[in-house]
């Protein structure tokens, strides 16, 4: 949903299509209609974005803009390609969410490099606000205190970092006794805002603004959100056209400078129009979750959430992180990682929890008791797995190699 009086210039977006050979023929039958619709275009899939990534760089370097290439996920033999214009849409993002000013000295704790999207967008961020940048990046906890000696002298105000990021910073700040910076705005994107990090951040630096920012790599950014508003909801960037298709996040990007095929693209998650806390009277898009987060683990259908939900029961438990091991063998595993609140017995949170989630998640519980006893474990732990290219903490890691 865009502004209800805005078009949707659906034969502009077709030669848009036109100049990708891999999925132009996906249009022909809306191409052969007098006035096609938005509906009548074909949806497309991340399966499709990766198809088509030799005729979107042969697209780019038609473009008279620059661009950037940019990693969404995969590996580097088989990545997964973005471009976004060198602007980064930046201006007209600026019009809706501008949360900078011209004398904010801004840290940037996004890692840089690897083809990771958000440091050069908060740089950017930064340089259309008039703001100063401090480009530091994520830094290891052994060299966290000589590093934020050096920030400390520049005065920072404001920071920027995925959620993960300001919870594990502001948690070393206080388990070490430290006075933090006077951050008055914290920006974040990436991932969504858990209890964790707002818990940290209302005991630690309770007069913080928080601003966010929705929207992925390929799409670049949806929507932003701000002091007042729902932390799952955000109100839509003019250039973004979103669709609900049984509750999957649908995204068409109208900017002149868009470059993927982001046409009716399924980005992965669901959603629903709301109205925000904050009083805006245009409908925000609430993010609810993945689409279809389901997996199968010991030949039963379950979501992460559901078992994430059970365990955060106890009120001791702080965070959640799920393992898998050998998925799909018949020797395959799950241990559920915790992150335990100051004083709490780790032997008792591990047993309780356990008893809890098999209790509450039952057809989880009932194979695991009849069948695989030793398939399901608890850890207390200090640390989660962190995605080394964008330090994020996903709630889900296979393989994973002990924390």
């Amino acid at each position: 949903m865009t502004n209800p009086d805005t078009p949707i210039p659906v034969p502009a977006l077709l030669e848009r299509m036109a100049e990708i050979p891999a999925l132009s023929g996906r249009y022909d039958d809306a191409r052969a209609l007098a006035q096609p619709q938005l509906s009548d275009l074909p949806i497309l899939t991340k399966d499709d974005f990766r198809s088509a990534l030799p005729d979107v760089l042969r697209r780019a370097r038609r473009r008279t803009h620059g661009a950037i290439v940019l990693g969404s996920g995969g590996t580097t033999s088989t990545p997964k390609l973005s471009f976004i214009s060198s602007g980064q849409l930046v201006e007209a993002i600026a019009a809706e969410w501008s949360p900078l000013g011209h004398q904010d000295v801004l840290v940037n704790y996004d890692t840089p490099g690897r083809l990771c999207s958000s440091h050069n967008f908060f740089n950017a961020v930064a340089h259309q606000a008039g703001a100063v940048t401090i480009p530091l990046g994520a830094v290891d906890e052994a060299q966290l205190s000589e590093w934020l000696d050096f920030v400390d002298l520049l005065e920072p105000t404001a920071l920027n970092a995925t959620q993960s990021q300001i919870a594990n910073l502001l948690e070393f700040y206080e388990r070490t006794g430290r006075k933090p910076p006077t951050f008055t705005k914290l920006l974040w994107t990436g991932e969504p805002f858990g209890d964790r990090a707002l818990e940290i951040t209302r005991r630690v630096l309770p007069d913080a603004e928080l601003h966010g920012v929705y929207g992925s790599t390929e799409t670049w950014v949806i929507g932003h959100n701000g002091p007042g508003c729902d932390m799952d909801t955000f109100h839509l960037m003019p250039y973004q056209h979103i669709e609900l298709e049984d509750g999957a996040i649908l995204v068409t990007n109208l900017h002149p400078e868009c470059i993927n095929p982001v046409v009716r693209y399924r980005i992965g998650d669901v959603g629903e129009f709301t109205r925000c806390a904050c009083g805006r009277e245009d409908p925000a898009l609430r993010v609810l979750g993945r689409d279809d987060p389901q997996m199968k683990f010991l030949s039963v259908l379950v979501t992460p959430q559901e078992i994430a939900e059970a365990a955060r029961v106890h009120e001791a438990v702080r965070d959640v992180q799920i393992a898998l091991f050998d998925h799909g063998s018949p020797a395959e595993r799950m241990e559920l990682r915790v992150k335990a609140a100051g004083g709490a017995d780790p032997a008792e949170v591990e047993r309780e929890v356990r008893r809890t989630v098999l209790t509450r998640v039952y057809r989880l519980g009932y194979e695991v008791e009849t069948e695989a006893p030793n398939a399901f474990s608890v850890r207390v732990v200090e640390r989660f797995t962190v995605n080394e290219r964008s330090n994020k903490t996903p709630l889900l890691v296979k393989d994973s190699p002990s924390a």
